[in-house]
């Protein structure tokens, strides 16, 4: 008899076990209620890239444009979050989106502003620029040309700091750097700032933007 209630008490111990272990196993799965909204990572994601490319669809163009007449190079983006580096010297960096050619959505940085010594801070780009905006990044100058930038045309020392910056990344075995890569080529500045960014201008889209769009033959 006691050797009866032994195997049963065993076996009462190990059933115990296993509906133990099953509940603990089960305890962290939920059942998505159908009638709920998906709320995952991935979807977050989609909807900003969705945001962001029916934001640029507005700008006055898209994609990277030559103006002759103002010897400029420019493209629209949508600013994003803000980011200091000290890559040969300190500087303050934006993320900006925008459209690639085929119209993809992409991302590089653009600087804002850099500290030269016996300068100080010199700003290139719109103090007023926040995370969101509509914003036009150009580049412009005597020394800028339909065929790229020539930045030995250029003798301030933001345009010597720009050049440095600008040939960190040699793209062919022609020394092209990350703006004439962009300019002639379509390639894709660097999404990573250490790889070097834009040193171009940056500031909000306006009214000026629209007309321009204008002159260019966009309805």
């Amino acid at each position: 008899m006691t050797r009866k209630l032994l195997i049963a008490a065993c076996i009462l111990a190990v059933l115990g076990c296993l509906v133990f272990a099953l509940i603990v196993m089960n305890s962290g799965i939920t059942i998505q209620d159908p009638a709920q909204p998906v709320t995952s990572a991935g979807i977050d994601v989609r909807e900003k890239e969705r945001e962001l490319i029916n934001q640029l669809e507005t700008a006055p163009w898209q994609g990277l444009r030559f103006l002759s007449d103002e010897r400029e190079w420019r493209f629209y983006g949508v600013a994003g979050e803000e980011r200091e580096v000290n890559l040969i010297q300190p500087f303050r960096l934006i993320k900006v989106y925008y459209l690639q050619s085929d119209g993809d959505l992409a991302f590089t940085w653009v600087a804002l502003g850099v500290e030269i010594p016996g300068q100080g801070y010199v700003a290139v780009g719109d103090a007023e620029i926040q995370s969101g905006d509509l914003i036009a990044v150009s580049l412009k100058g005597e020394h800028v040309f339909q065929s790229g930038v020539v930045w030995e045309d250029c003798s301030s020392d933001y345009c010597r700091l720009a050049q440095k910056i600008d040939t960190i990344l040699i793209l062919d075995d022609k020394g092209t750097g990350i703006t004439n890569g962009f300019i002639r080529e379509g390639w894709q500045p660097p999404t990573y700032p250490m790889y070097g960014f834009l040193c171009w201008q940056v500031r909000l889209a306006d009214e000026t933007d629209a007309t321009a769009a204008r002159l260019e033959g966009k309805p």
